[in-house]
């Protein structure tokens, strides 16, 4: 995505962030993987991390992002045929001279869709613990001195 913002008319992106700064902004924005602390950090590096974090994030906020990658295709029509298009790789078996899957290129692809649609959730392996405190009631052993009293109230009962 960052090599097709490249390739953008300065002035038609100013227009759609609305000012110079936003413009500069969201490039670095997204040539920073979307961290917009990061940016911010690069565009300012005086500024400590947890600053540039909430500057960042305001910045990020004013800019509206849909608007920018629609206007220069890149809007979920062509995030889902690329996520097709990767769901779909093939590469040359060298054997057998034939195309195949290619399995590798298609897992991260996989793993997107995955998380699109609600089957896969991030990188965590969803396992359930159930580990917790377990309490047992266990009979309260007699004294000596009870077991005698005991013995001797079942005695007199007896007689």
């Amino acid at each position: 995505m960052f090599k097709a913002l490249q390739k953008l008319d300065p002035e038609v992106l100013v227009k759609l962030c609305g000012t110079r700064t936003r413009a500069l902004f969201f490039i670095t924005w997204i040539k920073h993987k979307r961290n917009a602390t990061q940016a911010y950090l690069e565009l300012h590096p005086n500024v400590d991390e947890a600053t540039a974090g909430v500057l960042g994030s305001k910045m990020i906020g004013k800019i509206k992002i849909d608007t920018v990658l629609s206007a220069y295709g890149l809007g979920h029509e062509k995030y889902f045929e690329q996520l097709k298009e990767g769901l779909e790789a093939t590469k040359w078996n060298d054997f057998t001279g034939e195309r195949e899957a290619d399995h590798k290129t298609r897992l991260p692809y996989h793993d997107k869709l995955g998380k699109i649609i609600g089957i896969e959730h991030g990188d965590q392996t969803l396992i359930q613990q159930n580990i917790g405190k377990v309490y047992v009631e266990l009979p309260r052993r007699k004294t000596r001195e009870e077991e005698i009293v005991d013995a001797v109230a079942e005695t007199g009962t007896r007689s």
